[in-house]
C-alpha cells in the first residue's frame, strides 16, 4: 500500500475526481491566502514554506478525513499531486472497508 504512495509519478496515474481537485485548491486558498497559482504549480513556488506546509497537511486532513501526512504533501507538492495523494487514499480506505 505504502508503494504507491512512494511513487514520485504519484500525480500521473488515474485521473482524479475533479470534487477532489476542488478540495485541495480550497485548502490551499485558505492556507496561502491567494488564489494565484495553477493545478501544477508547487507549493512551495507558491508562497509555502515548511511551517505552512503543516497547516496545509492538518486543513488536507480534516477536510477530506484522510491520513494524509507531510510527507505526502512533499513527494506530490502540486494541487494535481496531492488530489491523486487523497485520491489514492480513499481506494486504500475503500479497500480495507470492503475487504
Amino acid at each position: 500500500m505504502e508503494a504507491s504512495m512512494n511513487s514520485p509519478h504519484a500525480d500521473e496515474q488515474a485521473p482524479v475526481p475533479s470534487e477532489l481537485i476542488h478540495l485541495v485548491r480550497s485548502v490551499w486558498r485558505n492556507t496561502l491566502g491567494h488564489d494565484t497559482f495553477n493545478d501544477d504549480t508547487s507549493f512551495f513556488d507558491a508562497g509555502g514554506d515548511s511551517f505552512v506546509l503543516i497547516s496545509l497537511v492538518a486543513k488536507l486532513a480534516k477536510s477530506s478525513g484522510l491520513a494524509i501526512k507531510a510527507t505526502h504533501v512533499l513527494r506530490s507538492p502540486t494541487v494535481q499531486g496531492q488530489a491523486a495523494v487523497l485520491s489514492q487514499l480513499m481506494s486504500e480506505n475503500l479497500g480495507k472497508t470492503s475487504g
